[in-house]
This record gives structure tokens, C-alpha cells and sequence, in this order.
């Protein structure tokens, strides 16, 4: 537990993510709160930037850091590569997963229906969002999975990627937000089969991976 501690503190000294960053799911929070609370409404559409943002978040590249040396210390301490990339992990999707549990509760005490953000799809969507990106990106440079999945997505707005409509929910979880997946147990099923799978890819690429430091230049 002291060592987990220790990892969460330094990551809070040495961000994974950009600070800037930070503060844009600060202001989208708000932006999306006050909508809420003026309007009153079903507004699970507050919730879409921040799934946005979060895939940007979670793509924060484990091997290009840990080449620059910034894991040096952490390892000499004793931590293993695949706890300091976990708590990375969590460290970089927190922001946006506060900004989603702000947005729920701003809508849960104003009580004006069903939550749309406590819905199956939203939380898929967060789920994708959070992980995906995340071990995909594991090995590349920051943004690179974030970059790749928008043009994935205006290749299948245009036509130039075709693939079935499970696939398309799970490749595009945007449009899950405010929806209920209660009769569509195979897009939840594939979801969580794509999170769990990729990383654990990640992990085990991690633990196996010979990362060598980048020689100065």
C-alpha cells in the first residue's frame, strides 16, 4: 500500500497527462453542469465531449516516457514496470471519470427523470474511453490511439470503413452516451471483451517489453 501511495504521489508531482488537460474537463464539467441546472433536461449530450477528451487522456504512451527516463527512480525503488504503468493508467483517467461522476450527481439532485449518465451505454462508453485507448497507445507516442480512432471515425462517416453495427458502437462509443444496452447484452459483451483484452495485452507487453533508455542528444 506504501508503494502505491508512493506511485500516486509522484504521479501527481510528474502528471501523465497535460495540466491544460486538466482543465479543460474542468471547464466542460461546468459547461455541462450549468446547462443542466438551467435547462433541467435529459442531457446526456454534456457527457459526449468529456468521452471525447477522454480517450485523448487515457492515450498517454507508457514506453516513450519510461525510454526518457522518467520512471528511473520509481524503478530503482523497486516498483515493477506493470504496477507504475497501472497507477499511470489510473492517474490519467481520473479527470475525466470525476467529470462524469460530477455530471451524474448534478443531474441525480436535480431530479428531473432518469439519470441519462448513469445509463449502461454511458458507462460502456466510459469504459472504452478509458481503457482502449489506452493500452493501444501503450507503446506509441502520446495522442497517437486518440488520433487514429477520430480518423477511424470520419472513415466510417464517409463510407470508407463498413463493419457491423455491434462493432460500430463499440469502434464509436459516442453514440452510447445517454442510452440503455438492457437489449443489447452483444454490444456490452464485445465492449467489455475489447477493454479487458487490450489490457491485458498491454500489461503483458509491459511486463515482457525490453524498454532501453533514449540516448541523449
Amino acid at each position: 500500500m506504501t508503494e502505491l501511495i508512493y506511485l500516486a504521489r509522484y504521479f501527481q508531482v510528474v502528471p501523465p497527462i497535460p495540466r491544460l488537460m486538466i482543465g479543460s474537463f474542468v471547464v466542460l464539467t461546468l459547461a455541462g453542469g450549468l446547462v443542466t441546472l438551467v435547462t433541467a433536461h435529459d442531457h446526456a449530450a454534456a457527457a459526449v465531449p468529456i468521452v471525447v477528451l477522454q480517450a485523448f487522456s487515457a492515450s498517454t504512451g507508457f514506453a516513450v516516457p519510461a525510454r526518457r527516463g522518467y520512471y528511473d527512480l520509481l524503478l530503482a525503488r523497486g516498483a515493477t514496470p506493470a504496477r507504475i504503468a497501472i497507477v499511470q493508467w489510473v492517474v490519467a483517467v481520473s479527470p475525466g471519470l470525476l467529470s462524469w461522476a460530477i455530471l451524474g450527481a448534478v443531474h441525480a439532485v436535480l431530479d428531473v427523470g432518469e439519470n441519462p449518465l448513469l445509463r449502461s451505454g454511458t458507462a460502456i462508453a466510459f469504459l472504452l474511453a478509458s481503457t482502449v485507448p489506452w493500452a493501444i497507445n501503450v507503446a506509441l507516442p502520446r495522442f497517437s490511439s486518440a488520433i487514429g480512432w477520430l480518423l477511424l471515425i470520419c472513415l466510417a462517416s464517409t463510407g470508407g470503413v463498413i463493419w457491423p453495427d455491434t462493432m460500430d458502437e463499440v469502434i464509436i462509443p459516442v453514440g452510447l452516451v445517454g442510452n440503455s444496452l438492457v437489449d443489447r447484452p452483444d454490444v456490452i459483451i464485445a465492449a467489455v471483451l475489447l477493454s479487458t483484452l487490450s489490457m491485458a495485452a498491454a500489461l503483458g507487453w509491459v511486463r515482457g517489453a525490453e524498454i532501453r533508455l533514449e540516448a541523449a542528444q
